[in-house]
């Protein structure tokens, strides 16, 4: 419940800017027969309307909008996610909540730098960095929800010995709800069945093969064809091909993905145990090189893909990191062999510290939010923002992002999309 309110979703805290778009895509789903199109006899929008679906069908149901129906919705999906982590980490929620904001260090390390000497290096137009959970919940509660389950029923997975063939539905249904932690968490997967085929043997059968790995893939290709079915291409291309200086570059990766990286591996090696519980290593390490190899890419004016793609990851890690410390005694085992003691509480202190930048979102939610506006308006200037103040999501993008940014999702008029999966009809018309 609280991170539902924290995550501005309604309205009733702090809301970040994002929640332009997530307020017009509900009010469009709403108000609009769907598919959405835009202009209204044009091809279907290529965006992640997936999320909205269920409290969109009830307003309309309804008359009108219904705030109750996204906040419990968004409730339930965080319910489920948190349920998940909760499991892995021996329900201790202290656990579950540090594992959502694995991933800010750098921030936090930033931060203080920033606050003595100024700024590391030259911000570009686009960012080389990573976003806990946590942080991204208050920007894309859409794609935190699908990520949390998947990321927990992984860790589950991996500690229970469960077959990873079974994962491959869930990570194909959250395709449409979030495509870049998806496509991260299915290559991790994909990746750890397919050496799991090669190095054991009869591990591999057909009819397991099709009914849980080929058909689920399957249900990912019909919102593959809608998102490929865009007139204009996101942005993309290695961090190298765009103007910004190099050498900043290199200092922004040094600090927001080599930091990561030391403390990650040093978590694994000092904090994980040694004994037959401990969650197999090479999830890990792969996980590793997908956080060094990733930020080398950009897609997205912003580079969505990695502050996006790399959620998953940092969930895993951070039960990883979590799973033998939440253990009955687990903190105990800090103090075991002397010799490693000040290493291991080294490491914990820092992974630890990337809670800060989630205590002071918390803070921030609890000074600004609606209640404390209408007890408050002398100290408190809150207001929601609405949901009906653009007409739709490519009008919503053009004025408050770039015209870049609302071209990039308008559909393609003779797409495969638009001619064989959601035809115009002439009632349509």
């Amino acid at each position: 419940m609280a991170i539902t309110c924290i995550c501005g979703i309604s309205g009733l805290c702090y809301q970040t800017f994002d929640y332009w778009c997530h307020n017009t895509k509900f009010y469009e789903l709403y108000r609009y027969d769907w598919p959405i199109r835009i202009p209204g006899d044009g091809p279907v929008t290529a965006y992640y309307y997936g999320f909205y679906l269920v409290p969109a069908l009830y307003s309309k149901m309804a008359g009108k909008i219904s705030e109750l129906a996204i906040f419990l919705w968004t409730f339930v999906g965080f319910l489920l996610g948190l349920s998940w982590l909760y499991i892995v980490l021996h329900k201790k929620m202290l656990f579950v909540f540090l594992t959502l904001t694995i991933g800010d260090l750098p921030h936090v390390l930033k931060s203080i730098f920033y606050k003595i000497w100024g700024h590391l290096y030259k911000f570009g137009d686009f960012g080389v960095e990573s976003w806990s959970n946590f942080e991204n919940s208050l920007w894309v509660p859409n794609q935190v929800i699908p990520t949390l389950i998947i990321s927990g029923m992984l860790g589950y997975a991996l500690k229970e010995g469960i077959r990873l063939e079974r994962m491959v539905l869930p990570v194909a249904l959250s395709f449409w709800w979030a495509v870049f932690p998806a496509f991260t968490c299915g290559l991790l997967v994909g990746i750890l069945i397919l050496h799991k085929w090669f190095t054991r043997k009869g591990s591999f059968h057909i009819a397991t093969t099709v009914n849980e790995v080929l058909l689920p893939c399957l249900c990912c290709a019909p919102v593959l064809v809608l998102y490929l079915s865009h007139e204009k291409p996101p942005i993309s291309g290695f961090i190298w091909q765009f103007s910004e200086s190099m050498n900043s570059r290199a200092i922004e990766y040094s600090v927001n993905i080599g930091i990561n990286l030391i403390v990650f591996y040093l978590g694994y090696r000092f904090l994980t145990g040694t004994d037959s519980k401990r969650l197999p290593g090479l999830p890990l390490y792969l996980i590793l090189f997908f956080i060094a190899v990733f930020p080398l890419y950009r897609i997205g004016k912003v580079n969505d893909f990695l502050f996006r793609g790399l959620m998953p990851l940092l969930l895993i890690v951070g039960l990883y990191m979590y799973q033998h410390l939440s253990a009955p005694n687990g903190t105990l085992r800090l103090l075991t062999q002397p010799s490693k003691a000040p290493v291991r509480w080294a490491v914990a202190v820092l992974l630890a510290a990337s809670s800060i930048i989630a205590v002071s979102r918390i803070g921030r939610a609890a000074y600004i939010n609606k209640a404390t506006g209408e007890l408050l308006p002398e100290h408190v200037s809150f207001v929601p923002i609405p949901y009906d103040a653009y007409a739709n999501i490519y009008e919503v993008l053009k004025a408050r992002w770039s015209q870049m940014e609302a071209d990039q999702y308008v559909g393609k008029q003779d797409s495969i999309y638009e001619r064989f999966i959601a035809p115009r009809h002439s009632y349509d018309q």
